[in-house]
């Protein structure tokens, strides 16, 4: 049986990335620290990851959970699925967990969190010398243990929104989510919104 080429691409991408390793080139004015920010990640593996005919791509299991603040004004997420590391040469693949959260006063929470979870499962995977700090703008105050279902956070979401307006915007934030969640978990939001629109 011959070698699968996944071990050596990936094998020569790590060494690649030890002898150029990934520049902190951005700096947290706030909490004063530098930190390797999103487009330095991905700009530092494209060309190993190239040159090594490897492509990642994001397997379809992605579990994501968001909610609202109680005065409808942050929408935080929280997200989980595979990695998946992929041969272009016989096929061959590793696939990775990932984990990545986000809140935003802009309903940007989701794709950020997206964002995050890509850089970070790069950075582990790799074993890139990561010193565990966080950007604030991606951090979350939930946690898995802590999270009502997504139909629950809706309502408690709609009933917190005090105009129309406000409640279209809840509903479409998590109408957009339920859309990448379950077809289940959609139909009960879009039918929960009817009935309390009817009420």
């Amino acid at each position: 049986m011959s070698k699968q080429k996944i071990y050596e691409a990936l094998g020569n991408i790590q060494e690649y990335l030890l002898h150029n390793p990934i520049e902190k080139s951005k700096y947290n004015s706030f909490s004063k620290y530098n930190y390797r920010g999103i487009d330095d990640v991905y700009a530092s593996l494209a060309k190993p990851l190239t040159e090594n005919k490897v492509v990642t791509n994001f397997l379809p299991d992605l579990k994501v959970r968001t909610r609202m603040s109680e005065d409808g004004k942050t929408s935080y997420s929280l997200l989980k699925g595979t990695l998946r590391f992929l041969s272009l040469e016989d096929g061959s693949f590793i696939d990775t967990a990932y984990v990545g959260q986000s809140k935003s006063t802009q309903g940007r929470d989701l794709e950020a969190a997206k964002s995050f979870a890509y850089r970070d499962a790069l950075i582990q995977f790799f074993c890139v010398p990561f010193e565990h700090t966080v950007e604030p703008e991606a951090v979350g105050d939930e946690t898995e243990e802590q999270e009502p279902s997504l139909l629950n956070d809706f309502m408690n979401a709609l009933q917190s929104a005090k105009t129309p307006e406000d409640k279209e915007k809840v509903f479409k934030n998590y109408d957009k989510t339920a859309a990448l969640t379950s077809k289940e978990e959609r139909e009960q939001i879009n039918l929960a919104y009817a009935k309390h629109m009817e009420s």
